[in-house]
């Protein structure tokens, strides 16, 4: 069972999860199945896996009197509500939305367009880049018309990559292991190849379609070098 901090919102999140702070020495002398020190976004997905998998006392411990960590939204300056730095959700993966039934309990998804605002300090321009590919070379010209030009082009590469690596992002390196590493059965070896084989087929399709070269650079080169070659 998770504690009920993981559940409460407004001003009754903030009694409960400062409740942590003053717990009683009963309290504290507890056993607990698992304990989740940090009730940031990871720390409330950590111990909602936990407790879907089974284990019946999972306590989640924050020193903050609110929860969410870089992905709570707060009253910053007076009257205006900012994230205190989580801006995307581009790493909440779908499995984890699906599996926690996330938009069951509330979560809501808004598509940001214009994406990004960038003011350039001691001068009147700025960059707004956004959904329109025209109005996102109208922006970079203001700098650079090469770049301007080529901008398209990039975004283009990197959608190749993201198609090679989203599928396999869920898989986790041990899973890997167990299918190659030394000791590993035949008929093991045949039945976690099934358990993968849809994202892994998904990313060699990919894989006909990506520059690895170009690839291999973005991720291990300089970014200057990068750059250069874009």
């Amino acid at each position: 069972m998770l504690s009920k901090t993981l559940f409460q919102t407004g001003s009754g999140l903030a009694r409960s999860a400062a409740a942590f702070s003053t717990s009683t020495t009963k309290q504290q002398q507890q056993k607990y199945d698992a304990l989740v020190v940090g009730g940031g976004h990871n720390g409330l997905v950590a111990a909602a896996y936990l407790s879907k998998s089974g284990l019946r006392r999972v306590r989640v411990l924050e020193r903050r009197p609110v929860l969410g960590g870089a992905a709570v939204t707060e009253e910053i300056v007076p009257g205006y509500k900012f994230s205190r730095a989580s801006y995307l959700l581009s790493l909440l993966r779908p499995a984890v939305m699906d599996e926690l039934e996330l938009k069951k309990h509330g979560l809501r998804v808004y598509l940001r367009d214009p994406s990004s605002f960038t003011p350039v300090l001691g001068s009147e321009k700025s960059l707004l880049l956004g959904m329109s590919a025209e109005e996102n070379r109208r922006q970079i010209a203001q700098f650079s018309e090469k770049d301007s030009m080529v901008f398209e082009e990039y975004e283009e590469k990197l959608n190749t990559f993201v198609d090679l690596l989203d599928p396999i992002l869920d898989l986790s390196p041990s899973e890997l292991a167990r299918i190659f590493g030394q000791g590993t059965s035949l008929r093991e070896r045949i039945r976690r190849l099934r358990e993968v084989r849809g994202p892994l087929r998904k990313a060699a399709r990919a894989a006909k379609e990506a520059d690895l070269a170009a690839l291999y650079e973005l991720v291990t080169a300089p970014s200057e070098k990068v750059k250069n070659t874009v």
